[in-house]
């Protein structure tokens, strides 16, 4: 019985959409998402090992927010632990490529904390502070966590903590960040 509907293939967008909600829906039902990640205050794992795989370290925030505010572009800010194989994970796979490419090479500055050690950083408001300190002032409690901040650090979109579904996370960061474009760039 022909109803006269034409019944159209989904495009690849509206597939990776329903995927989605359906992940989103099977978490409201109690399955929840995979949030895969490192208490900062887990103990150590194994020693400390350069990685290799990193973004540029966090040293000078007051001047990235200067940069950010003149260029009107937003600061990606990863909180890691050296010992967290999920971060080497986001680092290799997505975030030190992003920050190799277009658009986000030229549209974010891309800056690496990490969230269990004092490494001493300028702040936003150009006073000296640690690493871990900026963890604790953002209430980071899990690595990977990624939050996408302005020139002042103030936050510009919803934090993407722990990895997340590993096919899905870099949507979720590419939304964070164009999300915080956009709010610059108003």
């Amino acid at each position: 019985m022909e109803t006269g509907r034409k019944v159209r293939a989904a495009s690849p967008r509206r597939r990776t959409l329903r995927a989605i909600l359906a992940l989103a829906a099977a978490g409201a039902a109690g399955v929840g998402l995979a949030q895969n990640g490192t208490r900062i205050d887990a103990p150590a794992r194994s020693p400390r090992r350069p990685r290799t795989h990193a973004l540029p370290s966090a040293a000078d925030l007051a001047a990235d927010g200067a940069a950010s505010r003149a260029r009107r572009i937003p600061i990606l800010l990863f909180f890691e632990r050296e010992d967290c194989p999920y971060c080497e994970r986001a680092l290799r796979e997505h975030l030190v490529p992003m920050s190799a490419e277009a658009p986000w090479r030229d549209d974010a500055l891309l800056r690496q904390i990490e969230a269990d050690r004092a490494v001493p950083v300028v702040g936003f408001d150009g006073r000296p502070t640690t690493h871990s300190a900026l963890a604790a002032r953002y209430g980071v409690t899990l690595t990977p966590t990624v939050l996408v901040v302005d020139g002042t650090g103030a936050p510009l979109a919803e934090p993407v903590v722990g990895l997340l579904t590993a096919d899905f996370y870099g949507a979720y960061l590419e939304e964070a960040l164009r999300a915080g474009l956009a709010k610059l760039r108003r």
